[in-house]
């Protein structure tokens, strides 16, 4: 009786079981978006294509999305400023989460990332559709260093959002040489824990 109700309760929610989400190294795909050829305006408030028409990003909150080389941030006594982590420009905002959309799902996330805002850090949200399927915290020190923050997923994906925790505004999170993957990229450290369990199993069967 317990389980059918709580199986009538997911139906109802749209709720599933968190999927397993892991911080995974820097990896390489042939899915990669460096925001320098985008076609856009200076200031956007449409969705953008990304991805070579893989997918698409915007802002959350119906502001806009930049693409420049360089970005400060005046605010009180901080001053913060990064240019482009590699090539001609990233993106950024001012308000707002960043959300990309992809056409397929997708296992694997990744990208560099830098604020120039006086708050670190910042939130991740991965979605099957309308789905929460996990979150995470997106590193970003203070001080406009570029930082890789990537995960990878047991379960699909095909929308990702990140909000800076800047003054419950999100924006000034920079973003640039981001890369997905349709395959789960192995955590750190599974691999060396795979090939213990198979010599201990060969070595077992001698």
């Amino acid at each position: 009786m317990h389980r059918r109700i709580a199986l009538v309760l997911i139906a109802a929610t749209g709720f599933a079981a968190n999927a397993d989400i892991v911080r995974v190294d820097e990896f390489s795909s042939l899915q990669f978006e460096g925001f320098n050829n985008l076609d856009m305006k200076t200031f956007d408030r449409n969705p953008v294509s990304v991805f070579n028409g893989m997918g698409e990003v915007l802002n959350t909150k119906g502001s806009f999305l930049h693409t420049t080389g360089g970005w400060a941030l005046g605010s009180g006594d901080w001053q913060g400023r990064t240019n482009a982590y590699e090539g001609a420009k990233m993106l950024g905002n001012t308000t707002g989460g960043i959300e990309y959309r992809f056409n397929t799902a997708q296992k694997s996330f990744g990208g560099f990332f830098a604020t120039i805002a006086e708050v670190p850090d910042a939130n991740i949200k991965f979605f099957d559709g309308d789905t929460l399927i996990g979150s995470d915290q997106l590193l970003a020190a203070v001080g406009g260093d570029w930082s890789w923050n990537g995960w990878a997923s047991d379960l699909n994906f095909n929308r990702v959002t990140i909000e800076s925790n800047y003054r419950n505004r999100g924006g000034f999170l920079m973003h640039d040489a981001v890369r997905v993957l349709t395959t789960q990229v192995p955590a750190p450290g599974s691999l060396a824990l795979l090939t213990a369990g198979l010599l201990i199993n060969t070595r077992r069967r001698r």
